[in-house]
């Protein structure tokens, strides 16, 4: 084999190499994106969800108060 065809033959398999280790995660990742980007999605509609019932039972107990209030000085 010539220095000319070990070159390529080196090349070659570095090439595949690079495309083995940075081609396979970015492939892996484009896959798994949708999941990710939806899971997180999810726990950011998740977190608004139980802020929106905390506000929601905060609501109820001040209207409640000051219906009470309201109605005793009635």
């Amino acid at each position: 084999m010539t220095h000319d065809q070990q070159f390529l033959v080196g090349s070659l398999m570095t090439l595949a190499l690079l495309a083995v280790v940075v081609g396979g995660p970015l492939y892996i990742l484009y896959r798994l994106m949708p999941r990710i980007q939806r899971a997180r999605l999810d726990r950011q509609v998740e977190h608004h969800m139980r802020r929106g019932m905390a506000n929601q039972g905060s609501i109820d107990r001040v209207r409640d108060k000051l219906t009470r209030e309201y109605y005793e000085e009635g």
